[in-house]
């Protein structure tokens, strides 16, 4: 392994300050390459490194940190199904409402891929994102009716 004056530093500081997750993960951070561990735990390793120094640990949003870290579940469905469909219309809506004023062409496939990027969904595929948001918009307009007919009956009874 590669001498670290940085490195002794900062085994220094957390032996100094026992409890400090930045602090360690840093250390991991940097005591893994010189490691005989396969290259995706290394590199898992000094990304979650990055992660954690990056938490903001008074106001930080822990589920969010947990997700980044790999610790999440997602279904096995890919149809859209395990997609909260209010939450995907509304992500879509807004981010393509974004594109128009920025003047960019909406892509419906482009921001498929930018949900999932922005919302951590790794193992799904831009594909089903764009699903999703076709069955959330045919539910909206779905929605829109039926609320246009509900005005139209309570008008003529003059409610």
């Amino acid at each position: 392994m590669v001498e670290n004056s940085n490195l002794d530093e900062l085994a220094e500081a957390a032996r100094l300050e026992p409890g400090d997750t930045k602090k360690a993960w840093r250390l991991l951070s940097n005591h893994i390459e010189g490691t005989d561990l396969p290259a995706w735990v290394k590199t898992y390793v000094q990304k979650s490194a990055d992660v954690v120094a990056d938490y903001d640990l008074e106001n930080g949003d822990q589920a969010k940190l947990a997700h980044d870290l790999g610790f999440y579940k997602e279904t096995g469905q890919q149809d859209g199904w395990s997609y909260d469909l209010d939450h995907v219309f509304e992500w879509f809506t807004d981010r393509m409402m974004k594109d128009v004023q920025d003047g960019k062409k909406v892509s419906i496939s482009r921001t498929a891929r930018e949900y999932l990027d922005e919302n951590r969904m790794f193992n799904n595929s831009p594909d089903g994102a764009r699903k999703a948001y076709e069955k959330a918009r045919h539910r909206h307009a779905k929605r829109m009716e039926a609320e246009a007919e509900l005005e139209r009956l309570l008008a003529e009874r003059g409610v």
